[in-house]
């Protein structure tokens, strides 16, 4: 389960203030829990371009004045912090169960705070807070508190392929110029390759650690695709292996294409 870690124990400086942060501002009793979960867990954490995901437990269903307080909160965290602190208030009954049925609960996405926001891939968050969330306050989860199926994280996993991936890999083929961007290169590539790798080895990963799987999982021709991906998201100032721009589109295109050809298949 979930590693114990306590206001800034371990974690990166930005991380830890927006943690200690969140949790002087809200109101006093109402959070029970704080925990961690996206590449931070995984121990990745790129300064400057990683986000923080949360996942607040919350000591009752939050009322009115709860939410006005939580939103208050979190227009604070935004105008003082450059890091975004996205994620979810819920309770410890929504965990233990099924992810599909949880109610919308008030949450932020892209700093934009909800009174009511449905959980988004929640079948994800609840694994990844099974298999890797990290505890900065309250009780650490524990087995059984936590709901979690292989089989249904697999099956969304592929669905995400067959759906949204699918539907991207369209547009890249029919938009070159779209393809050719820096960004479509590092979110496509790097996007579809962390959900391969959970569909072949059954485990969570970052999208760093995906794309360098990538380099020992998929055919030769894809290499330089990948490298450049892995360049974008952790070098940026690095200088390209791609002349062309273009060419580089194509390459983004045909990787997308091809991973959502053999995983969704």
């Amino acid at each position: 389960m979930g590693r114990s870690g306590g206001v800034g124990v371990g974690l990166p400086g930005p991380v830890a203030a927006l943690c200690a942060d969140f949790l002087t501002g809200v109101p006093p009793g109402l959070v029970d829990g704080l925990h961690l979960r996206g590449g931070l867990a995984f121990g990745e954490w790129v300064a400057g371009r990683s986000d923080v995901d949360f996942v607040a437990v919350l000591a009752r269903r939050p009322d009115a004045t709860d939410r006005r307080a939580l939103r208050a909160v979190h227009a604070r965290l935004a105008e003082t912090h450059s890091t975004p602190f996205d994620g979810y208030h819920l309770l410890a009954s929504d965990l233990a169960a099924d992810p599909r049925r949880c109610p919308d609960v008030p949450g932020v996405l892209h700093g934009h705070f909800e009174d009511e926001q449905t959980v988004h891939e929640a079948v994800v968050v609840w694994h990844e807070l099974a298999r890797t969330g990290l505890t900065v306050a309250g009780r650490p989860l524990v087995a059984g508190e936590v709901w979690t199926d292989a089989d249904v994280l697999r099956e969304f996993t592929r669905t995400n392929l067959d759906t949204y991936w699918r539907e991207t890999a369209h547009a890249l083929a029919a938009m070159p110029g779209e393809a050719a961007r820096e960004q479509s290169c590092s979110w496509c590539v790097l996007g579809v390759a962390r959900l391969d790798h959970l569909l072949v080895t059954g485990e969570m990963t970052t999208k760093s650690r995906a794309g360098r799987w990538g380099l020992g999982h998929y055919p030769v021709r894809f290499h330089q695709v990948l490298r450049e991906a892995l360049r974008l998201r952790e070098h940026p100032a690095a200088p390209s292996s791609y002349d062309d721009p273009a060419r580089r589109g194509r390459d983004v295109a045909a990787f997308t294409a091809h991973v959502v050809t053999t995983g969704a298949g």
